[in-house]
């Protein structure tokens, strides 16, 4: 893979390896090195160029954006949230939810003691961006989206950055929950 935002500098130059099924795999590097990038052209926030990304053999280029998106769940640092209930938020573009659906994720996202602590549940606005959430929440709340959706791909962008050791440790619990029997980047 080779890849510029634009004609003028590679940001990927000749960048080529396996992710085997079912297995987790560590992309690292200094700042600038292009993680960011990969995991955008995963997510196909990017066109990557043609035969230049494979999921089971098929470039992702050849699959319908929201039929390859299904499979593909993102926990980033940056959890983007409603102004609305956390449920919502957590059940967001999944369609029709179970409620025992959504308690579950809260469960294994390590949310339950936030949820018993809001003044309505799972039904508490949770503020603009979430503002009403500390940033370990936000992370959890974006795991259990993850969770929700079952995506059998998993990719967690700095999941644990800037985050005390103890809420580190939830987040930690929580990503050994998600990656169970997923391809997990």
């Amino acid at each position: 893979l080779t890849f510029s935002y634009t004609n003028e500098r590679d940001v990927l130059k000749g960048v080529s390896f396996t992710i085997e099924k079912g297995k987790m795999t560590a992309i690292v590097g200094p700042t600038g090195s292009g993680k960011s990038t990969l995991i955008n052209l995963f997510m196909r926030y990017y066109d990557c160029p043609e035969n230049s990304i494979f999921v089971d053999g098929t470039d992702v280029r050849e699959f319908a954006l929201d039929s390859y998106l299904r499979h593909i769940a993102l926990v980033s640092q940056d959890t983007m949230l409603l102004h609305d209930s956390l449920r919502y938020n957590i059940a967001y573009g999944l369609g029709d939810v179970s409620d025992d659906a959504v308690l579950e994720a809260v469960e294994r996202a390590r949310l339950l003691e936030l949820v018993s602590k809001l003044p309505d549940g799972l039904d508490t606005l949770i503020g603009d961006r979430g503002v009403k959430l500390s940033g370990g929440e936000k992370q959890r709340v974006s795991i259990a989206r993850a969770l929700l959706k079952g995506a059998e791909i998993l990719i967690l962008d700095e999941a644990t950055s800037s985050l005390d050791s103890k809420t580190e440790r939830l987040i930690q619990e929580a990503i050994d929950e998600a990656v169970k029997d997923r391809t997990a980047i």
